[in-house]
């Protein structure tokens, strides 16, 4: 049975900023779309029920089977990584930060197709508010043959924003909108970044 590796949705939370050049984040509690590995299937045994556990994680529901397929299936070494990767959404999405951590660590060493478990580790850092962190997993996955790259170049963006980094996120929006044209999220980012600041009336 082949896994597959679901891109954890990453949540812009918190009370916008301006800043006297650009106008950021008008729009709040933004999430990427899902981005799951698209050259595998999977089944109904312990990791399709992890792998799909892992697309809504709402409860730890999906832990018990992620956990299964670990130490009971024969997986193949990519699908043991892609378990690893589901489970260590599920995990951050629970809040539980170092367990996810301890998964993602353990699928890198575990597969050469790298760049979805950069992804989800870096969008697990921006949850930690470690944006140094977040945007060299970010470079990391830079893998085009493996990731789409609309996606992580808003994710990018948004770890840039957090940092205040206005024009290298703008870089980011506009290389993520080369890769893949449609995609509108960025390019709302991007006119909301473009919008010039109003002045505040001196008091």
């Amino acid at each position: 049975m082949t896994s597959q590796i679901y891109i954890e949705a990453t949540i812009n939370n918190g009370k916008a900023r301006t800043s006297m050049k650009w106008m950021l984040l008008p729009l709040l509690f933004l999430a990427l779309p899902a981005l799951p590995q698209s050259q595998t299937s999977f089944g109904t045994g312990n990791a399709g029920i992890c792998y799909q556990a892992s697309q809504l994680p709402r409860s730890d529901y999906g832990i018990r089977y992620c956990t299964r397929a670990i130490r009971k299936d024969s997986l193949q070494r990519h699908d043991l990584a892609a378990t690893y990767t589901n489970r260590g959404i599920i995990y951050s999405a629970l809040g539980r930060f170092d367990a996810a951590m301890m998964d993602y660590n353990q699928a890198l060493l575990l597969t050469s197709k790298t760049a979805k478990i950069y992804i989800n580790r870096g969008n697990t850092f921006q949850r930690l508010h470690e944006y140094e962190k977040a945007l060299a997993d970010y470079d990391r996955a830079l893998a085009p043959d493996e990731v789409a790259l609309d996606a992580l170049y808003y994710n990018r963006a948004l770890a840039l924003l957090r940092l205040e980094r206005w024009d290298e996120a703008k870089g980011s929006l506009e290389a993520g909108l080369e890769a893949n044209p449609r995609a509108e999220r960025l390019r709302r980012k991007l006119e909301a970044l473009n919008t010039p600041l109003v002045p505040e009336p001196e008091s």
